[in-house]
């Protein structure tokens, strides 16, 4: 019993019916989905079935989230192509074998954050870069695939791409093509939106509403496609060479060099996606997800995929959805999608054929329509304008130069966000507030102040980038007192001071003294002051830092001087 997962030593039979209808909802739904995701990857289309096998059944073993369902997304597929598609052409046995070996990579990378606990240091990526990034990523694979929707070849990564090819792929568009085109969005859509809660009101059960609803428009799609458009159909055959590229890919180390930042941005990229979703359900039951052991399990899912299908693999928004609401309560869920899978592809293989290329690409449409929310850009705008702009560069940098990129874009603008925030660092000079122990900033409250003194709060962590601005306010505190004899730096905010600041403070010693200004520090946190010792600063002060800014006002004032502080 050790063995077995902790849902499953606990697991109770009245969820069975839950996970069993939710697996079958979900099948349905991944059938489609994995097909028309392993096409917009580049990959022959029954790669995303077969790359979905695996994970379902490893992450109800590994994972955290009791609702999770992973397989192929559509980021992580557009960002495949984006990254393969100068290497190789899409869909050949080379191209299989990139894809493979990029699917693999970005295991590794997974398996190594999680072995070395790292599962809070993925989040690199500030919200408005990820919300961006999502946003574009959705733009571009919902225009892209406008061609396959209408019939038109037309192609391409980036919004220039698509725009420049746009006047020549509406010259072959036909009308039969795109009548059938926008009747399959449009039946989707119904299926997705408006048709289950209409069953529902007509008095169907809730479960049967959404297999019902799901179900008639695909099966009518069919009918129509079997009938009208023989020529539609997608090519399921795989070669020889192409399966054979999945198990055992021969590249060369420049090759693999290459995928390299492509596959560590695919797998932040993936993570990012699958943990969020997860987070959010779990909230909302009442329970917990552990990062690091998320980490393990979508890097063992991502073995699994390369090993079969070569395509990356997340936990998915619609399908998590989808698998929640229809009643899932435990992983045993995905491994009945799973089950269920495999029999679809031993038993209807054939009848695959049949799915026309445009009822696929609808399913793309519909399933990115959701990340389209631009909203969330005037959201960080409001906010702040520094996260506005992050987003809005992240954004375009996707669209201009495409998903891989716009990430590498985002990670930049994140990093350089940072370091232009901490190095302006808030410094508040505060006086304390009557007849209390409490110190507040003198420009938001009504506080004691004595001319001798200069309190000064300093709100960041000290280091190379900012030490000498954080020196350039106290100086001009400093001129603005001049009777100031005692310098008070309050560090009840810093949590680490680097070797290069804690130098800058110790050489600005000399210029305080000869001036007639002491030194002193108050409030400073274990670990700042651990590391201090190790320098000359702590020994050079005229006394050792005060436990709290009250403590140090009552050491450094006389009596005769308290009569002395003014509001």
């Amino acid at each position: 019993m050790r063995a077995l997962p902790g849902w499953a030593r606990h697991y109770q039979r009245q969820w069975l019916a839950g996970d069993a209808s939710a697996s079958l909802i979900v099948a349905l739904l991944l059938i489609p989905q994995g097909l028309a995701y392993a096409q917009l990857a580049g990959l022959p289309p029954l790669a995303g079935l077969y790359a979905s096998l695996g994970p379902l059944l490893l992450y109800g073993i590994f994972g955290t989230s009791m609702t999770q369902s992973v397989g192929p997304m559509a980021i992580t597929s557009a960002m495949t192509a984006a990254a393969l598609s100068p290497l190789a052409p899409a869909g050949s046995a080379h191209y299989v074998a990139l894809a493979a070996t990029l699917t693999w990579l970005s295991a590794l990378f997974l398996l190594g954050l999680g072995a070395a606990r790292l599962g809070q240091l993925t989040r690199l990526l500030a919200l408005p870069v990820v919300q961006a990034f999502s946003a574009a990523t959705a733009l571009l694979i919902a225009l892209g695939q406008l061609g396959v929707l209408l019939g038109s070849p037309w192609r391409g990564d980036t919004l220039p791409q698509l725009l420049q090819q746009l006047p020549h792929s509406s010259q072959g568009l036909r009308a039969l093509d795109v009548g059938y085109g926008l009747a399959s969005f449009a039946l989707l859509a119904a299926a997705q939106f408006g048709l289950p809660p209409l069953l529902r009101r007509w008095g169907l059960a809730s479960i049967h509403a959404d297999l019902a609803g799901k179900l008639a428009p695909i099966a009518l799609l069919l009918l129509l496609a079997a009938l009208a458009l023989p020529w539609a159909l997608p090519r399921l055959q795989l070669s020889a060479s192409q399966s054979s590229a999945w198990v055992s890919p021969a590249l060369d180390w420049a090759s693999i060099q290459s995928l390299l930042l492509p596959a560590l941005l695919i797998s932040l990229a993936g993570f990012l996606q699958s943990i969020t979703i997860a987070q959010t359900l779990a909230a909302e039951r009442g329970q917990t997800i552990s990062a690091n052991r998320e980490l393990l399990a979508l890097g063992s899912c991502n073995l699994a995929a390369a090993s079969l299908g070569g395509l990356p693999v997340s936990g998915g928004f619609s399908r998590t959805m989808v698998n929640t609401q229809a009643g899932a309560h435990t992983p045993l869920a995905g491994i009945f999608t799973a089950g269920l899978l495999g029999l679809a592809l031993w038993a209807l293989l054939p009848y695959f054929a049949f799915l026309p290329l445009a009822l696929l690409g609808a399913s793309i449409i519909l399933a990115t329509s959701r990340m389209l929310s631009w909203h969330t850009g005037w959201q960080a705008w409001r906010y702040d304008r520094r996260d506005g702009m992050a987003w809005l560069l992240t954004y375009l940098g996707v669209l201009w130069v495409g998903p891989m990129q716009g990430i590498a874009l985002g990670v930049l603008v994140t990093m350089l966000l940072y370091l232009w925030r901490s190095q302006r660092p808030h410094v508040a000079i505060v006086g304390r507030l009557p007849g209390s122990e409490h110190f507040r900033n003198v420009d938001r409250f009504a506080v004691e102040t004595h001319p001798e003194q200069l309190l000064v709060r300093i709100d960041e962590n000290l280091y190379f980038a900012n030490v000498a601005t954080v020196l350039e306010q106290l100086e001009n505190a400093l001129q603005r007192q001049s009777s100031c004899r005692q310098l008070l730096l309050i560090f009840s905010a810093v949590n680490s001071v680097d070797y290069t600041a804690a130098q800058a403070l110790q050489n600005w010693l000399p210029s305080l003294r000869q001036r007639g200004i002491e030194l002193y520090l108050a409030e400073l946190k274990g670990p700042v002051r651990d590391t201090l010792a190790h320098a000359d600063l702590l020994a050079q002060l005229a006394a050792p830092p005060f436990i709290s800014t009250h403590a140090a006002v009552c050491a450094l004032h006389s009596p005769a001087q308290e009569e002395d502080f003014a509001i």
